[in-house]
């Protein structure tokens, strides 16, 4: 077992983070070093599950938590650093369920035994940390602004935190537990980009869910339920939202011609992720940060700003 160092923390990319949504997993690791952390992937991990077992009981439970198990046995690590809302969603309901239910933990722990690839059984003594709680608990708005060398003054943003960062609060521990966010009004994130000098914009849907995880089977409400977020934040004076969640991203920013197509212009308006316009912030370039990944125009935006 390779044992993390006191700048590491276990980290898990899931399944989107190094393919399309690179510009999130890339810049989330520009902005970690940057305030002296390293995000160590673990090795040989799997999909949290999400859709296709998320209905199937101890097997849906199981995926999420070999995860934990593999940042345990193989970094020394009892926690793991996620920066998708969707994965830490799986996770956290996963663990939950296992250290309120014996019974769960032992139909989980009989698949690990079946699985015969780790010596112990899985004990729920450690936590799925989001990117954005990691950051903002262990190193704090005051470390982001001691980093911040070109402040984005002049730029409004819409925070948008989607449904799964902050709720179900039985599964994140929001309002329950003093170091996590407020689950409906969380404020992590505009603290986070008032610290780079930004402006935030309030727009009354911070945290509406995209529909993203039903877009398949339901894109007509996805797409009003985007149109809904994109307008507000741009009536509210936004001049790009940012957001936290590679789901949310596939839905207002992908998708974004065609919801534009159906309900006007007033649904346009640039999407990046938060920890892009943290790592610019801190003096990285726009291509370092991969401004130019995201569809909707924010590369065009962050050059016509100046920035």
């Amino acid at each position: 077992m390779d044992s993390l160092k006191e700048n590491q923390a276990a980290y898990y990319p899931g399944c989107a983070l190094l393919t399309i949504d690179r510009a999130y997993n890339n810049s989330s690791k520009l902005v970690s070093e940057k305030l002296g952390i390293e995000l160590v992937e673990i090795p040989d991990y799997n999909c949290c599950g999400i859709g296709e077992m998320k209905s199937k009981g101890a097997v849906s439970m199981y995926l999420p938590l070999r995860n934990m198990m593999l940042a345990k046995n193989k970094l020394g690590s009892k926690d793991l650093v996620m920066a998708c809302s969707v994965c830490y969603h799986e996770f956290r309901r996963s663990i939950s369920k296992v250290r309120e239910n014996q019974k769960e933990l032992e139909s989980v722990n009989s698949i690990f035994k079946e699985a015969g690839e780790f010596e112990d059984e899985f004990t729920p003594d450690g936590e799925a940390r989001h990117i954005l709680e990691f950051l903002y608990n262990e190193k704090g708005v005051e470390e982001v602004k001691k980093n911040t060398v070109k402040p984005l003054r002049g730029l409004k943003v819409a925070p948008y935190y989607g449904c799964l960062y902050s709720r179900p609060s039985m599964y994140t521990l929001t309002d329950k537990n003093p170091k996590m966010d407020n689950s409906e009004r969380p404020k992590f994130m505009h603290d986070f980009l008032e610290a780079i000098g930004a402006e935030t914009v309030f727009y009354g849907n911070e945290v509406q869910c995209c529909g993203g995880r039903n877009l398949v089977q339901d894109e007509e409400t996805s797409f009003a339920l985007c149109s809904q977020t994109i307008s507000k934040a741009k009536k509210a004076g936004a001049d790009v939202i940012a957001l936290i969640c590679p789901k949310c991203a596939g839905a207002l920013d992908v998708n974004q011609p065609k919801i534009a197509e159906k309900y006007g212009k007033d649904s346009e308006l640039p999407i990046v992720y938060l920890t892009q316009l943290m790592a610019l912030a801190f003096g990285f370039s726009k291509k370092e940060a991969e401004f130019g990944d995201m569809l909707s125009g924010a590369l065009k935006l962050i050059q016509e700003k100046g920035f």
